[in-house]
């Protein structure tokens, strides 16, 4: 996938990615060919396997670049209000982005925005910074993986959720709780 600095290419990678998104509203990514996109978008093939080489790329592209969460620079810790604001703004995120997350959702492609969350928050210098790597890579696996869920299930469910729902869910979810209360019960 390109990653140069051409403002030609990155418009034509910009046309190219909103036109996958106005197709996806008319049909679905498997029965939208290259051939399709470069239609829409108004540019060559050659150009378009230059910048992406595959459709899925450009699904990455859009994700990366336009719908990637990432938190608050002050959330350094996984720990008690920093975590509940993390929570709170990816709340937020997935109302906010309700509408590709449906797109990803509807075509079966939501394992992309784990993929692009979690590099994301692994290349995230202050996210979870006091922790060793070594633990680093299962906590960001974590959260991506929970994000992830919680996002796909807030679309299944009809995208009712408001923001103060998912964001103790997801506090909830995170801190154990519902854990804590199934080891009560059977105690």
């Amino acid at each position: 996938m390109y990653q140069g600095s051409n403002k030609s290419a990155l418009l034509s990678q910009k046309l190219i990615s909103e036109a996958l998104l106005k197709l996806l509203e008319e049909k679905s990514f498997n029965d939208i060919s290259v051939s399709d996109l470069c239609r829409e978008a108004q540019v060559s093939r050659q150009t378009f396997y230059s910048l992406f080489g595959t459709k899925e790329n450009v699904i990455i592209y859009e994700l990366s670049n336009n719908c990637c969460y990432l938190p608050e620079e002050s959330a350094t810790s996984c720990h008690s209000a920093m975590f509940r604001s993390f929570c709170e703004g990816y709340s937020r995120y997935i109302v906010d982005k309700r509408h590709i997350i449906s797109l990803l959702v509807r075509n079966d492609m939501i394992h992309f925005l784990y993929d692009v969350q979690y590099r994301s928050l692994m290349e995230c210098k202050y996210f979870i910074s006091d922790v060793s790597d070594e633990k680093r890579i299962f906590i960001v696996d974590f959260i991506s993986s929970g994000m992830n869920s919680i996002a796909k299930n807030y679309i299944l469910t009809g995208a009712k959720a408001d923001v103060g729902f998912l964001k103790k869910l997801m506090f909830s979810l995170y801190g154990g709780l519902y854990f804590k209360n199934f080891d009560n019960e059977s105690a």
